[in-house]
């Protein structure tokens, strides 16, 4: 039988086979499969801000190799550290190690990167545009800047670790996400937004409002302040709308007094609409109206409303009738009593394992407690404290728990949700700050001395509530104005409850530091900081004299325990019991109020320079200046030894 031969075409790793009449000899050849993935640098090592290409190179199972760069899916295991993109570009962010990997078909690469710190000292973090506004739904995108001592800068903003103080008004992309800095409204409100860079937190505030909502009324920053003559204040106002939403509207105001031979205001037009000037002793109303709403309060001009720094104060000087200097007797001199004390206390501090038992290989936590400005004034100590050899560096930890918008309601609130605490105060977040600070901080602290393998989870942490034994404090209450609550007046009895603001304040610092202790119960010493000048504040935030009296409360606190020491069981109506088993000792840091650009007898002044658009927090310059103070403090103080090697 005669066959005809028939050609099949197929298409087999682009060979041709044809087969005629039996069977062929030919065998197909195996299809290669990519068996490895292997990833190399231009450097392995990279300075901030440099740039680094990478390229992956794929390996066959028949020995070739392919160029895969543009076709894996790159990651980096700290985008703190270093970012890249979708063609193998590595960008540096911070100082430390951080691994890249290359993922493709099931198989991975990577290769380890050293980020070396620039050449410069960070000298801080600056976020801009400062004090957006934005409706609900809208986005607004930040950008992060580091300035360094050269005077070089660095966009950092995709390797900022970004927060917002209150997720239900904004939230806002971190380092890792897709856009990092873009915040987003999401309720009405003024919640602050953080971008924290190699230790140094920046903050600004974004304002969310809801568009169409109806003017409810006018709410002014001052309650009843007493002014010397000759000084200046600055008066705020915010229009608050039927959609929760309030604004600043300061300059559209038609500003007016009722005695202007006692105290005048710049009006709408004007300079400085809002500021009022003390002219002569006696008393003023100063009045607001906008839209046809009016708020106003009473001025009362007397020399002895004269500002001066309490560390300043000569027994011959008060302030509204009360005495100055840091403790009694109108000096800055520890009492014998309390002295004794607080060298007790500082002896007593140990390094201790995390159940709270002396280890020679365990930690001194000492922590920050606070609200924003504490925040940005912390992380700035702690970046610089790690740089110092003039600090202990073996067993100290430093860490900071303060946050942004958390006031000092929510941190007297030992166990449970602040909320069912501080009803009606602003911006309270629902999770108790404690839990927040043992969770999030101490936890996750993988670079403090004792901490162990693999530690960062709540259950391997870092470290633990047994091992804090000292805690600085700076805190604040927002808008006191607004809430009513009166500036000193001369003559004023501080008894709970008080609607007189340097009173109420004085109130929760005791509860705060009885807080603390219930949750830190090897807590041995608490140091108090009071605000920085307020007087070029455009919000009613916390402004002057509210920022200055905060240091009478913080001076009477320290004296109630002080006469409770003398008078075991004596405890004081207003700051309640601070004896040492429900609180710790309890002293002054550094106290860091001047008058504006006078100086006090240190040197220290505080310019417009010093401050961020508010005027209200410091930016790196300002908070450079806090973290000058604190240093010379702690390491200099006879009750600190723990924080010198």
């Amino acid at each position: 039988m005669r066959r005809t031969c028939a050609w099949v075409a197929c298409l087999l790793w682009s060979v041709w086979l044809c087969s005629c009449g039996g069977s062929s000899n030919a065998t197909p050849q195996a299809q290669k499969t990519l068996t490895s993935i292997s990833v190399s640098s231009a450097s392995a090592s990279v300075q901030a801000g440099a740039t680094d290409q990478l390229t992956a190179t794929g390996k066959y199972s028949d020995g070739s190799s392919q160029d895969l760069t543009t076709t894996v899916t790159w990651s980096s295991s700290d985008t703190t550290k270093a970012v890249v993109n979708s063609s193998g570009l590595c960008t540096a962010g911070q100082a430390g190690s951080v691994t890249i990997s290359a993922a493709y078909n099931g198989l991975n690469g990577s290769t380890a990167i050293t980020v070396n710190a620039p050449n410069a000292t960070l000298k801080g973090v600056a976020i801009s545009p400062t004090n957006a506004t934005v409706n609900v739904g809208q986005t607004q995108q930040l950008t992060a800047t580091a300035s360094f001592s050269d005077g070089s800068q660095l966009d950092v903003t995709q390797f900022a670790v970004w927060a917002s103080s209150d997720t239900t008004m904004a939230t806002v992309q971190s380092s890792g996400q897709a856009s990092p800095g873009l915040a987003q409204g999401v309720g009405s409100g003024s919640p602050n937004l953080t971008a924290s860079y190699a230790g140094v937190t920046a903050l600004t505030i974004l304002n969310v409002t809801t568009s169409g909502g109806n003017l409810t009324g006018l709410l002014l920053s001052e309650t009843n302040p007493s002014m010397a003559p000759g000084t200046t204040l600055q008066f705020v106002t915010r229009a608050s709308s039927s959609n929760g939403s309030k604004g600043v509207v300061t300059n559209s105001t038609h500003w007016t007094t009722d005695n202007a031979a006692v105290a005048t205001v710049e009006d709408q037009g004007q300079s400085n609409p809002g500021l009022v000037t003390a002219v002569a002793a006696g008393t003023a109303t100063i009045t607001a109206s906008f839209n046809g709403f009016s708020a106003s309060t009473t001025v009362t001009v007397t020399s002895a409303a004269t500002k001066i720094p309490l560390m300043d104060m000569t027994s011959s000087d008060t302030y509204l009738g009360f005495a100055g200097g840091l403790y009694e007797n109108s000096t800055n001199t520890v009492p014998a009593i309390h002295d004794t004390a607080g060298m007790t206390a500082a002896n007593a501090i140990q390094p201790l394992d995390q159940q709270g038992n002396p280890s020679s290989t365990g930690a001194v936590v000492f922590l920050s407690i606070g609200m924003s400005n504490a925040t940005i004034e912390f992380t700035s100590f702690q970046n610089q404290a790690a740089q110092d050899s003039g600090v202990n560096h073996s067993t100290l930890a430093i860490e900071d728990g303060a946050y942004g918008a958390v006031t000092a309601c929510p941190w007297t609130v030992a166990q449970g949700p602040a909320s069912n605490v501080c009803i009606g105060a602003t911006g309270v977040p629902g999770e108790n700050q404690y839990d927040r600070v043992r969770d999030t901080v101490l936890a996750t602290a993988v670079g403090a001395p004792s901490a162990p393998a693999n530690c960062g989870t709540t259950t391997n942490p870092c470290l633990t509530e047994n091992q804090v034994q000292v805690v600085w404090i700076k805190e604040a209450n927002p808008d006191p104005g607004e809430d009513g609550m009166s500036a000193l007046s001369q003559g004023a009895q501080c008894v709970l409850p008080s609607t007189i603001e340097v009173c109420r304040f004085e109130g929760q610092l005791g509860n705060i530091i009885r807080a603390a202790k219930s949750r830190y119960p090897n807590l041995k010493q608490v140091f108090l900081t009071t605000r920085i000048y307020a007087g070029y504040a455009v919000s009613p935030l916390n402004p002057e004299p509210y920022a200055y009296e905060y240091g009478f409360s913080a001076k009477w606190l320290i004296q109630a325990q002080i006469n409770e020491e003398r008078n075991p069981g004596q405890i004081d109506p207003v700051a309640g019991e601070m004896n040492f088993t429900a609180a710790a000792w309890t002293a002054w840091s550094a106290y860091i109020w001047a008058d504006g650009t006078t100086p006090r007898s240190d040197g220290l002044t505080w310019q417009p320079t010093d401050f961020q658009a508010d005027g209200t927090h410091p930016n790196s310059v300002g908070a450079q200046k806090v973290v000058n103070q604190l240093m010379s403090f702690f390491k200099s103080s006879p009750y600190t030894p723990w924080f010198r090697p």
